[in-house]
């Protein structure tokens, strides 16, 4: 691990692991209750790392905050039955977070996530972050707050953390933190769409491979 980062943070959803079949589920339950029209999955699977508010409104148009609060409301109670046991892990992660501790690296997670429902199905393989910032705990991505935060809490200067994330909203908070980044184009973003200057990585696999090349710290 190059010695210019002594903390690499994650985002979770398409970066460490996968929840988008209960986020499916769940966006679907809520827009079905709420008697609006059901789109396309690509257009739900395109919403994962926003906020539940914002989803609403990239799905349906309506900033209504009612609205809003409605489809939050039912997402979240589809969510407490499906998210932590349909969650699955990208291959490489598990073996990417142990080499990164064993390095003295510290770990930590900043996600949009609910925090309870992060915490569960990180503990159900065993990864202990050392720090883990929830949309919760500070203001969601693209603020930079929780990235800030978990910096903050681990006594680091942003520019000593390494984020990586799938999106261009992770990439935003990133920028706006004053941290490095590296795109995982494991999601729904397209390569295409991170700034030119980004560096971007396939898989767990190969960004292990890239920062082992950086050198042991």
């Amino acid at each position: 691990m190059t010695a210019k980062y002594h903390a690499v943070l994650f985002d979770f959803d398409y970066t460490l692991g996968d929840t988008e079949r209960g986020i499916v589920a769940s966006t679907r339950y809520a827009l079905e209750q709420m008697g609006l029209p059901q789109p396309p999955e690509e257009a739900i699977r395109r919403t994962i790392g926003l906020t539940l508010e914002r989803s609403f409104t990239a799905l349906t148009g309506s900033s209504d905050p009612a609205g809003q609060a409605k489809f939050s409301r039912l997402f979240n109670e589809k969510a407490e039955e499906v998210m932590v046991d349909s969650a699955v892990f990208y291959p490489g992660a598990r073996e990417l977070v142990d080499w990164l501790q064993a390095s003295g690296t510290a770990v930590g997670v900043v996600t949009n996530k609910n925090r309870p429902r992060i915490a569960a199905i990180l503990h159900r393989v065993g990864i202990a972050p050392a720090v883990l910032v929830s949309a919760q705990d500070a203001r969601p991505k693209p603020a930079p707050d929780g990235i800030l935060l978990a910096a903050n809490s681990l006594g680091l200067k942003p520019e000593e953390i390494l984020y990586i994330g799938d999106s261009c909203t992770d990439e935003a908070a990133a920028a706006a933190a004053g941290c490095d980044f590296i795109a995982l184009t494991t999601g729904a973003t397209r390569p295409e769409e991170f700034a030119p200057a980004t560096a971007r990585c396939a898989s767990l696999a190969a960004l292990q491979k890239q920062l082992e090349q950086g050198g042991e710290r």
